[in-house]
């Protein structure tokens, strides 16, 4: 049986910390090690792990360092043969990590698995079956806030959001990019499963609970908006980039638009110099991905998709005007990538 390290992320969020430590203490796969990156908590979170659960190994990082990083510090002395990472407000049945790992078993191809995630308030309502990824890096949960139909089938995704992954991935992939501080840090590290060769597959047998807030705030946007250029610049072949780049202006000026009319047009100004300044960083980071790469982008962007979907989000403009064209250019460019 393989070892599991489980790695969880938290940052004053004990009531939720420890549901979600109690799930993994009730899981039914016995090679477990459990690994709490703590972010600087002053919430008692620490000192209650430590009284509640002594078998799980704590890092205290001592401030936010942001997800991927905290992730990437349990990496550095996880010992298990599949690795995943969770937010501390997560709540997963005892099959789950099972399930998870027999995907990895039984799919050599496969580099990570990904759970059905439900709302933990609304146990019959998918938050996310997997991710759609627009040609532009835009993402969705796929299904959200549909009735699970109890009938789902393993299908393969794009992107991530929670997986477990081998360690096979960890050293020859790479961890969660540092310069990501919040938002497509899974999107990236899914991006680069995919361009190393491996597959990334969704299982409705494994099923995790979710403590979901749907955060509209200003931050978010604008973190989300510059890590997905930051991405893109990553990532995709120059063609791809050159292809695509008469849709990227428009999803810009929509942004821009949408910027003004929500409160975060400053914010959203402050990222192109700031992408700029941080340009050779991508860049090097660019020319070694592309080096090493052993997957084209017409194997990549084969999941992407045409159409625009924007989680929380309803819009006629987007509907009526936005999407048709960006569709009608996908089917156009898509041929030569």
């Amino acid at each position: 049986m393989k070892k599991i390290s489980a790695i969880v992320v938290n940052w004053n969020g004990k009531e939720v910390l420890l549901d979600c430590l109690e799930s993994l203490n009730n899981q039914d796969y016995p090679n477990l090690e459990i690994i709490v990156s703590d972010n600087g908590s002053k919430d008692g979170s620490i000192e209650a792990v430590q009284v509640k659960y002594p078998n799980v190994r704590l890092l205290e990082n001592g401030k936010n360092l942001g997800f991927g990083p905290a992730v990437n510090k349990g990496l550095e002395i996880a010992s298990g043969d599949y690795f995943i990472f969770l937010n501390n407000d997560l709540y997963l049945r005892p099959n789950s990590l099972k399930e998870l790992a027999n995907i990895l078993d039984a799919e050599p191809n496969t580099g990570a698995a990904i759970p059905k995630i439900l709302y933990y308030e609304k146990r019959n309502v998918i938050n996310s079956y997997g991710v759609l990824v627009h040609y532009t890096s835009i993402c969705c949960p796929n299904l959200v806030d549909k009735t699970d139909p109890n009938n789902l089938e393993p299908m393969e995704t794009a992107c991530g959001g929670i997986f477990m992954f081998r360690r096979e991935i960890y050293e020859s992939v790479g961890s969660f990019d540092p310069d990501l501080f919040l938002y497509h840090e899974d999107h990236d590290l899914s991006w680069r499963i995919r361009l190393f060769g491996w597959k990334i597959r969704v299982t409705p047998n494994a099923e995790i609970y979710h403590h979901y807030h749907f955060n509209k705030g200003v931050f978010k946007y604008y973190s989300s908006e510059k890590n997905r250029l930051f991405l893109l610049i990553k990532n995709l072949e120059l063609k791809t980039l050159f292809l695509i780049l008469p849709a990227l202006i428009l999803i810009e000026l929509a942004q821009i638009a949408h910027s003004i009319t929500n409160g975060w047009f400053f914010l959203k100004i402050k990222s192109y110099p700031e992408i700029v300044d941080i340009l050779p960083r991508i860049l090097v980071k660019r020319r070694k991905l592309q080096r090493e790469r052993n997957t084209s982008d017409q194997e990549i962007c084969r999941l992407y998709e045409g159409k625009l979907k924007i989680a929380g989000i309803q819009s006629n403009l987007l509907d009526i005007l936005l999407n048709p064209i960006l569709n009608i250019y996908w089917k156009i460019i898509s041929r030569w990538i």
